[in-house]
């Protein structure tokens, strides 16, 4: 009996405070507004969907604005602005008193270090959003400097993109992956650090070569390491495949594994299993840095 007077005691005062909590009873909580209208960007996929870090001025983007619902109602304009490395403090205007539905909108790399004044450098983020003035003439911004322009629940709506990124980073090229290359890490020790193995282009579309296994001072008939690479994720596979012959062992010693590479193609780092015979080494960690 005891505790149930004391749950009792417990919920009337619960009740008490919620009462005095209500919003009519506190005029410092602000009114609510609608917020009528979602943006909507999508990237045009047949222009550049992010900028070459290492030729940022070829860059060329298109992408469009719409509303996420059919049925909003059209602010009274939208301006679209931008801003770099998520600095909130530098807001740049892209195209301002956007008013019809959708509007397809072009920016460059020259647009894009006109409007902040620098150079475009490797891993530089640009962040485009839209500022929405209501047909009641509330604006609210893409990027206020406290707190988020959308709840989090928005960015979760099916195919929802209340803004958009182009970030500058390396695209893939095998062209990139050509010269002198110096060994970092060789666990199979037919290198030491500091000495170079030669990295050209392959023949398959998105392939590596690598001249490496067996070295001059270990083998003959050396033949070089096909690396196939994927150029999304940048993971690198080894196909199983002769290499050449060590001096005094079985011929045909061959090479299986992968690993990454950095698209720069400043990079390359592999796990290999070297095959001799009828024996093997696994887990050997090869990894080159470009000259």
């Amino acid at each position: 009996m005891k505790r149930i007077t004391i749950y009792s005691a417990i919920l009337v005062f619960v009740l008490a405070v919620l009462n005095a909590c209500r919003k009519d009873d506190n005029p410092r909580i602000p009114a609510l507004e609608k917020f009528e209208w979602m943006p909507q960007f999508v990237k045009d996929q047949t222009t550049n969907v992010a900028i070459d870090g290492k030729d940022p001025l070829a860059f060329v983007g298109k992408f469009t604005l719409d509303k996420y619902f059919e049925t909003d109602i059209n602010p009274q304009k939208v301006d679209i602005v931008v801003i770099k490395n998520n600095d909130k403090g530098n807001i740049k205007m892209i195209k301002a008193d956007v008013t019809s539905f959708p509007t397809t909108v072009e920016i460059t790399g020259p647009q894009l270090e006109a409007l902040f004044g620098a150079p475009i450098l490797l891993g530089d983020n640009f962040t485009i959003g839209a500022d929405i003035t209501t047909p009641g003439g509330k604006k609210f911004e893409a990027f206020p400097t406290l707190g988020n322009a959308y709840a989090s629940g928005i960015t979760a709506e099916p195919g929802g993109s209340p803004t958009l990124n182009y970030v500058s980073a390396c695209v893939f090229d095998k062209n990139s992956f050509n010269g002198p290359y110096e060994v970092v890490t060789d666990e199979w020790a037919d290198y030491a650090p500091g000495e170079t193995i030669a990295v050209t282009p392959g023949a398959g579309v998105n392939q590596i070569s690598v001249l490496a296994y067996p070295s001059p001072a270990y083998g003959t008939n050396r033949k070089p390491m096909l690396v196939n690479v994927n150029p999304t994720t940048f993971v690198a596979t080894v196909p199983e495949q002769v290499i050449g012959d060590y001096n005094g062992a079985p011929p045909g010693a061959k090479v299986v594994g992968d690993g990454t590479v950095n698209p720069c193609g400043d990079l390359i780092s592999l796990n290999l299993t070297i095959k001799i015979g009828a024996s093997e080494w696994t887990d050997q960690t090869l990894i080159l840095s470009k000259k």
